[in-house]
């Protein structure tokens, strides 16, 4: 059993090393090739109930958070979360896991199946040791797409499914692709890493793919891992996140239920796996965009489970400004934070009128910008009550554009994305 002299600050969390926040220890769970039992799902939220605040976080990573677990209930969470099948066998393996899958994958009929890829990666994470010796943060994305990216945000390493092919892009070179078939997809990901970890060995500096592709260039990379030399990919895009009814044609294959800036409590959530429960549903799939997604195809019962969500305050529609905010917890939950962001971000969603017009929005406490690691159209950081807006940047941007007041974010932020929208 892990000791409490694993906790520590500052990390991407874990179940076996959560970190300390200011609302006591977020403990992190990860999804297995993207996906959780609805029994699972149900038992994270019974856990947080009993050993937490009752509050559960959706990651950027499709990861689930426990927050506000005390040190005396924290054994007893971990021994629950062996119980459930939910824990890893060790602190390295755990921290080694960090794969995103496409939430459609095996749904949509229009998108490969890759989650049998995903499993296989899983499992070879856990069985090379060689490759414990990988950054915390890196992290490997599978879409079943020809897009790379999973809920338009990159991985390390990400694999896209064309209409004939599977191809690899590295972040920092999104736009070049190494072609391979699909028996080959996991050795080629696994030799990829391998040419990383040497890399780092070499040079500590290295913290992601993209400095080594800065350094070396991407071709050198994918050499080094045997592979081709990438060839320009066509650049496309995936579409919005998969919220409300999901369907393809004139058939339902899902429903798509966000979080509100990625938090549900364990009550909402208890609600919502009964109702899917009674609609039939045995599993869950998690998304980047804070989506939780529901394999249905009854369309009546897929209706009722999207009713019973819009009356918890959950997100059932494509159009919910929501959705393209990225808002990190916040004080007093961060310690770390200079504002409530979740209460501001709130009343900003509930003040705006209109469109954002494609732009993106994140609110963050402080510089670290927790959230969202790339730049957004506006970042709003945290000031003492008042925030800092940094357009096209992230949040530890020297370049502040203006200083406004917390109540003056919808009028704000409506103003300067309509002059970005002529």
């Amino acid at each position: 059993m892990t000791s409490m002299d694993h906790l520590r600050k500052g990390w991407c969390p874990g179940a076996h090393r959560p970190m300390r926040s200011g609302d006591g220890l977020l403990v992190r769970v990860r999804p297995r090739a993207g996906s959780l039992s609805l029994a699972s799902l149900r038992a994270i939220g019974s856990m947080a109930a009993q050993f937490g605040s009752g509050e559960i976080d959706l990651t950027n990573r499709g990861n689930l958070q426990i927050r506000g677990v005390t040190d005396d209930a924290f054994v007893a969470l971990l021994g629950a979360l062996d119980m459930a099948g939910l824990l890893d066998p060790s602190v390295e393996a755990e921290a080694v896991r960090n794969v995103v899958v496409d939430p459609l994958s095996g749904l949509d009929p229009q998108r490969a199946d890759v989650r049998d890829l995903s499993a296989s990666l899983e499992e070879l994470l856990l069985r090379d040791v060689r490759l414990w010796s990988l950054p915390g943060k890196f992290k490997f994305s599978f879409s079943g797409v020809a897009a790379p990216r999973v809920g338009g945000r990159s991985a390390d390493i990400m694999m896209a499914a064309g209409d004939d092919y599977f191809s690899i892009a590295l972040d920092g070179a999104i736009g070049m692709r190494c072609d391979v078939a699909r028996g080959n997809v996991v050795d080629a990901i696994h030799r990829l890493a391998l040419a990383f970890v040497e890399l780092k060995e070499n040079d500590a500096s290295f913290r992601r793919m993209r400095d080594a592709v800065a350094r070396f260039g991407v071709a050198r990379v994918f050499g080094l891992a045997g592979l081709q030399i990438p060839t320009i990919s066509a650049g496309t895009e995936a579409s919005g996140a998969p919220v409300g009814l999901l369907r393809r044609n004139e058939s339902v294959f899902g429903v798509g239920v966000g979080l509100p800036f990625g938090r549900i409590t364990a009550d909402h959530l208890a609600v919502l796996c009964e109702h899917a429960t009674a609609a039939g549903i045995e599993d869950v799939r998690t998304s980047p965009e804070r989506v939780l997604v529901f394999p249905v195809s009854d369309a009546p019962r897929a209706d009722e489970l999207l009713r019973r969500a819009n009356v918890a305050g959950l997100i059932v529609r494509e159009d919910d400004i929501r959705l393209a905010m990225d808002v990190c917890p916040g004080s007093p939950a961060c310690k770390n934070s200079r504002a409530d962001t979740r209460r501001d971000a709130q009343r900003f969603a509930d003040g705006f009128a209109g469109s954002l017009h494609g732009c993106s929005l994140h609110i963050s406490g402080c510089e670290k910008g927790c959230a969202r690691r790339t730049e957004a159209s506006f970042t709003l950081v945290g000031r003492a009550g008042r925030y800092d807006i940094i357009r096209d940047g992230s949040a530890d941007s020297m370049h502040v554009h203006d200083t406004i007041d917390a109540d003056d974010l919808a009028a704000a932020i409506s103003r300067l994305s309509l002059e970005s929208a002529v």
